[in-house]
């Protein structure tokens, strides 16, 4: 194996040459493709290469049909896995890999599960992944989870298949004239591909544009004959030559300024958003939180992106109006300002504050607020050189009294609340968010879709900043709001990164949105654990019904709310995908129940919980649900 890799290093061979050398002495073709990536000389935009290295060469194929152009293309660009739902109009492509065990095609019964697969695939290995759907049933389906892309910037490249060339036009079966637009709003770009000869050049285009700054899916659509006809020659444009840098670097001034701005501030507050999903910077924040004396909180939807153990860690902004009102410099990394369900009734940043806002995504800085600088950059790019900024001015450390003052008044309060709420007898979001913290492992990565139990997670279940990044749990979440996302999304984590412990938190209505995942989770031997926080009702409309104070508030009848009428029994539902699970009702039997979970997921499979906890504030006693019988009006 030495002289094979010193080879691929040396440029002796090729990428594919290598990597079908690796797999003739044994390795497996993700095994190949990630010792590939890791031996692979950084892309012409990451890295300057030497002046007299010779760029890597494109491919020539001739022979091949669209089909099989486009799976050699996928290969060549070491992606590993197809995930969809396979119809008639794909055939062309779909037979092509019946021969290539290079490309693993991951079967979903449901096109959401699809996507969200995928989506969370590329967050946890940060390559893009591939998702191909049939016709306008699968595009319509799977458009839910393309706006959870979209929204949070994640690089997916969808394939549809769609009629004949020649039969285009004639209203046939799923016929839909304008399939390449449906998805319009909410891709970085869409096409329909014009011949089978433009495969590759496309499927590249689409590769990069969806990597693209700020990043999110692009949308192709292909006739059927483009993949079932034969191409005499072609050229597949290596990966290497074709990698986007998305570390878009600041301006100097800019930078200048928002360190002057920060050290000037008595309360500074550093609020992390959108594209903290897509770029890592807990530790750059960090830094320039504990030297300019910063608070941190996260948007409303957003994962925790920061360690929540961290003492200027302050969670959601904007619940605490009095310390909302009292920041004098805000600085928005990525994203909105902000993504809440109601409009403010005052301003969240008061208008003497000095105002920073960094993002890719250039249609949304300065969208809602008024800035005093107002920079289109990478966040990452932007925290490293502020931090150097302050380095280089010699900034160690402001007085950060206040910041952890708060701080720690919040968290005082938070472990008397969980302290009263562990003696109830039924089980509180807090004391099982306390139980999973115990035994999850310390570096596992947890996906959440938990609407209104989401703080319980931000507040409970330690994201350790004493720990390095790569040593201490990561959060995967949506933004977006299209329910449906976490169990899809968690199998397609744990497909990436099959080293790590990985579970999923959601709540039972998230969960009915998306539960066909669990076909998957069980023909692919996925081993996550998967925690229903299961209340039995809608609580956010519960929620949303109060704050309108009509007659659904006066009277407890809340319309659309009550899920416990048929109670849904989870388990159940997971035991029909031959998946094992359980449902704990007792606060005293949830510490053997997660023990019994992780058990089931060392032997190689998924496990389910299904906790019923407790309901809280206005309403939590109603028993109300929409009712009628249609056997009854005969």
């Amino acid at each position: 194996m030495f002289k094979i890799s010193k080879d691929f290093i040396d440029n002796k061979i090729d990428r594919r040459t290598f990597m079908a050398k690796l797999r003739d002495v044994g390795v497996s073709s993700v095994g190949a493709g990630t010792i590939a990536s890791s031996l692979s000389i950084p892309s012409v935009n990451a890295a300057a290469l030497a002046t007299d290295t010779t760029p890597e060469q494109s491919r020539i194929t001739t022979g091949l049909t669209g089909g099989e152009l486009m799976a050699e293309f996928l290969i060549e660009w070491d992606v590993p896995y197809v995930f969809g739902l396979a119809g008639s109009e794909e055939v062309g492509f779909l037979d092509a890999l019946v021969d290539r065990d290079q490309l693993n095609y991951v079967t979903c019964i449901h096109e959401n599960a699809a996507m969200a697969m995928a989506d969370g695939y590329s967050r946890a290995t940060g390559k893009t992944s591939v998702v191909q759907l049939h016709s306008v049933a699968g595009a319509a389906y799977a458009l839910g989870q393309m706006v959870s892309c979209y929204r949070d910037r994640t690089p997916v490249v969808v394939t549809a298949g769609r009629q004949d060339s020649e039969y285009r036009g004639s209203n046939g079966f799923l016929e839909a004239p304008n399939l390449h637009k449906l998805p319009a709003d909410y891709a970085q770009w869409t096409w329909d591909v014009t011949s089978a000869q433009t495969i590759p050049e496309t499927l590249r285009r689409a590769f990069m544009l969806s990597e693209a700054p700020p990043g999110g899916p692009t949308f192709l659509t292909f006739s059927k004959d483009h993949w079932e006809t034969k191409i005499e020659r072609a050229e597949i444009i290596p990966r290497s030559r074709s990698m986007v840098d998305i570390e878009v670097s600041p301006k100097e001034r800019d930078v200048k300024k928002i360190a002057n701005y920060l050290i000037a501030a008595k309360r500074p507050m550093l609020f992390l958003d959108d594209d903290c999903i897509r770029h890592e910077i807990s530790a750059e924040i960090q830094e320039i939180a504990e030297r300019v004396g910063a608070a941190v909180s996260l948007g409303a939807r957003m994962p925790v992106v920061f360690p929540n153990t961290h003492p200027h860690f302050v969670g959601n902004f904007g619940i605490d109006q009095t310390l909302a009102k009292s920041i004098d410099c805000f600085w928005a990394l990525g994203g909105h300002m902000f993504k809440v369900v109601n409009k403010a009734p005052v301003p969240w940043v008061k208008r003497d504050a000095k105002i920073i806002h960094t993002s890719l995504a250039g249609a949304e800085v300065g969208r809602n607020y008024p800035v005093d600088i107002a920079a289109v950059a990478s966040v990452k790019a932007t925290t490293q050189a502020v931090l150097a900024e302050l380095k280089e001015q010699n900034i160690t450390g402001q007085d950060n009294r206040w910041v952890q003052t708060y701080t720690k008044a919040r968290r005082d309060t938070l472990k008397e609340k969980a302290n009263r709420e562990g003696d109830m007898p039924v089980i509180s979001t807090s004391r099982l968010m306390k139980e999973l913290d115990d035994q999850v492992a310390e570096d596992a990565f947890i996906t959440t879709e938990l609407i209104l139990s989401k703080y319980h997670f931000w507040d409970y279940f330690r994201i350790d900043h004493e720990k390095p990044f790569d040593k201490r749990r990561y959060n995967y979440a949506t933004n977006s709001g299209v329910l449906g996302w976490g169990l899809a999304a968690s199998i397609g984590i744990k497909i990436g990164r099959p080293d790590k412990e990985c579970w999923c938190f959601t709540g039972d209505g998230s969960f009915n949105f998306g539960s066909q995942a669990l076909w998957s989770a069980s023909r692919y031997d996925v081993p996550i654990g998967i925690i229903v926080f299961n209340n039995g009702e809608y609580a956010a409309n519960r929620k949303a019904q109060n704050f309108y104070r009509g007659r659904a508030a006066e009277t407890g009848s809340y319309i659309g709310v009550n899920l416990k009428h048929p109670d849904i029994q989870y388990a159940k539902m997971a035991e029909s995908y031959d998946i094992r699970g359980e449902r704990v009702e007792n606060p005293d039997e949830i510490k053997d129940a997660i023990a019994r979970c992780r058990a089931e997921m060392a032997r190689g499979r998924p496990y389910l919980l299904d906790v019923r906890i407790e309901r809280f504030d206005k309403g939590m006693e109603s028993e109300y649900y929409d009712y009628f019988s249609v056997a009854k009006m005969t």
